[in-house]
C-alpha cells in the first residue's frame, strides 16, 4: 500500500476510533455505576441523530449551536429514561436483568418509531464544512473526520477531569465501588445516578450528532453502538482509559483493514481477534474484571 493512502487511512481510522471511544465512555460509564449493560444508549445515539438533522437542516444551520443542543437533549433524555425505565425497577430490587431487558426494549422502542415514523429513508446533515478535505503535501485528509477527532479529544479529556477532581465526579467513583455506601454517608444516590445517565447521555448526544455529520441518518443508525460496547469489553468494562485506547484501536485497525482486504472481510477479522485476546486477556487493556457480568 502506498504510504500517503496508509497514513490517511489511519488518520480517518483514529478519528472514527474517537467516536467508538466516545459511545465506550458513555456505555461503560453506566456499567461502573449500576453494573448492567445499558443498551439503550443506542436509543439515545438514534434519537440525537435525527434531532441534530432536523435542527440543523430546518431551523438553524449552525455546527455550534445545533451540536451543543443536540448534546444537552441526548443527556436529558437519558436522564428520562433512567427515572421512567431504570429506578422503579431498581428501588424495588429487581434483579439486573430486568435492567437489561428493559434496556434492550428501549433501544428497538426507539429505533422502530423512527422506522415507522420517517420510514427507511436516509438523511443526509447540511454541509457544515464547505471544502471537505485538508491537502498536507500528497496526503489529503477529511476535515471532517479531524473535527470528529478534535470533539472526541475534547470532550473525553473533560469528562475525565469531572471524574477525577470535582465532587460529583468522586461521588460517582464512589458508587461504581459501591452503589450502597455512598448513601450511608449522606449522598444522594439517586442524584449520583442521574448525573452520570447525563453524561452518558450526553455523550451519546455528541455520538448521535457525529455519526449522522459524518454518514446518513436512519433508524438504525444506533446499531454502531455494537462498536462501542465491544470497545469498551476490550478497554476494560467501566475504565475510561482503556474504552479511549480501545476505541481508537478498533477504528484504526477497521480503517486499515478495509483498505487492505475489503468492507467484507474486515468484521470477520475483527472479531476474531477480539475472540482471542479475550480469551488471553478477559480483563481487558485496563486489567480490570468486574464482579457482575451483563
Amino acid at each position: 500500500m502506498n504510504w500517503n493512502i496508509l497514513l490517511q487511512q489511519l488518520v480517518n481510522g483514529i478519528s472514527l476510533g474517537g467516536v467508538y471511544a466516545l459511545m465506550a465512555v458513555g456505555f461503560g460509564l453506566i456499567f461502573n455505576v449500576l453494573k448492567f449493560s445499558n443498551f439503550s444508549h443506542g436509543g439515545v445515539v438514534t434519537l440525537t441523530a435525527y434531532i441534530g438533522f432536523f435542527l440543523s437542516q430546518h431551523l438553524l444551520a449552525n455546527f455550534v449551536i445545533t451540536f451543543i443542543i443536540t448534546a444537552v437533549v441526548g443527556g436529558f433524555a437519558a436522564v428520562a429514561i433512567e427515572r421512567l425505565v431504570f429506578r422503579p425497577i431498581r428501588r424495588k430490587g429487581y434483579p439486573i436483568s430486568m435492567l437489561i431487558v428493559n434496556s434492550i426494549t428501549v433501544a428497538m422502542l426507539v429505533q422502530q418509531f423512527f422506522a415507522v415514523t420517517f420510514g427507511s429513508d436516509y438523511y443526509t446533515y447540511p454541509v457544515f464544512i464547505k471544502e471537505t478535505a485538508l491537502h498536507v503535501g500528497n496526503l489529503t485528509v477529511s476535515k471532517i473526520y479531524l473535527l470528529m477527532l478534535g470533539i472526541s479529544a475534547v470532550v473525553l479529556g473533560g469528562l475525565s477531569y469531572v471524574i477525577r477532581k470535582t465532587k460529583i465526579g468522586i461521588a460517582i467513583r464512589a458508587a461504581s465501588s459501591d452503589i450502597s455506601t455512598p448513601s450511608l454517608m449522606g449522598v444522594n444516590v439517586d442524584l449520583v445516578i442521574s448525573v452520570a445517565f447525563f453524561f452518558s447521555g450526553v455523550l451519546g448526544g455528541i455520538t448521535g450528532y457525529l455519526l449522522g455529520m459524518t454518514f446518513t441518518v436512519d433508524p438504525f443508525i444506533g446499531s454502531m453502538i455494537l462498536k462501542g460496547i465491544i470497545a469498551s469489553i476490550i478497554g476494560g468494562m467501566g475504565s475510561i482509559f482503556g474504552g479511549v485506547i480501545a476505541g481508537l484501536i478498533l477504528g484504526a485497525a477497521e480503517s486499515l483493514l478495509i483498505a487492505e482486504i475489503g468492507a467484507a472481510l474486515t468484521p470477520i477479522v475483527i472479531y476474531g481477534a477480539i475472540i482471542v485476546l479475550l480469551l488471553v486477556r478477559p480483563q481487558g487493556i485496563a486489567g480490570k474484571i468486574s464482579e457482575v457480568k451483563a
